[in-house]
């Protein structure tokens, strides 16, 4: 058992807890640490559903079954493409989605996949560059979707603009968040045209039956990008968790 597994005899059932409270609980079990090993610590704890993040700055032991936090399983292309941007641009900001990771939540499976590298905007341009000059095919920069019809085939890239304030993870900010994910899905056209929009209702309640859900960041998100009625409309529509806004 990792040595932070040991705060789960420490934490009280339904009592709220800060960061600087877990912090502290870490510290009487394995003091001196740096403070990135206490804040990778929590951070692995919320992910395997130990703890429940249950907004800003607040987390809690649940005596209810606990929902994980989601984490992708990429493609092993959506992996290298990850890994070797990162190595040429350590300092660059990007995430990475692909639409197969959608399959997790879809009934009607999309079989041919399309990985997304969103960039900072001033930044984008030079990644696309260095796929190219890597040898990568099938890549496409900030294409129209008349562009994709055109020129799409299977596992393409496609190099788009991040936009600005999207919810990246502390700890490895190139893997999209879930939050991230069921927003884009509604307003990306290129995400929005993978699959049936009739689907969404399930895809928000299977999210909620079986992740944990940051209402507050997916709702910020939601309205960076004008799509916060829609993603109420859908929430409403499920059982989530009703935490304070």
């Amino acid at each position: 058992m990792p040595w932070y597994e040991h705060i789960k005899n420490i934490l009280k059932y339904e009592r709220t807890y800060s960061y600087k409270d877990l912090k502290n609980e870490l510290k009487s079990i394995r003091p001196n640490l740096s403070e990135g090993s206490y804040q990778w610590a929590i951070s692995s704890l919320v992910r395997d559903g130990d703890i429940i993040r249950l907004g800003y700055n607040e987390y809690s032991r649940s005596d209810r079954p606990p929902k994980k936090e989601y984490y992708p399983l990429y493609s092993g292309l959506a992996s290298e493409l990850k890994n070797n941007i990162h190595d040429r641009y350590p300092y660059i900001v990007f995430t990475v989605f692909e639409t197969v990771l959608m399959n997790d939540f879809l009934n009607h499976l999309i079989a041919q996949n399309t990985i997304f590298i969103q960039v900072e905007k001033e930044s984008s341009i030079f990644v696309f560059r260095y796929l190219q000059d890597s040898g990568y095919r099938n890549i496409l920069y900030k294409p129209t979707e008349n562009e994709i019809d055109l020129y799409w085939s299977k596992d393409a890239i496609v190099v788009t603009n991040l936009i600005s304030e999207a919810p990246l993870r502390s700890d490895d900010p190139h893997t999209i968040m879930l939050e991230k994910m069921l927003v884009d899905m509604i307003a990306d056209k290129l995400i929005r045209s993978t699959y049936s929009k009739a689907e969404l209702p399930d895809v928000f309640q299977q999210v909620q039956d079986r992740y944990y859900l940051d209402r507050i960041r997916l709702l910020r998100y939601a309205r960076r990008r004008n799509r916060e009625n829609e993603i109420k409309h859908y929430l409403e529509g499920s059982t989530v968790e009703r935490v304070a806004t």
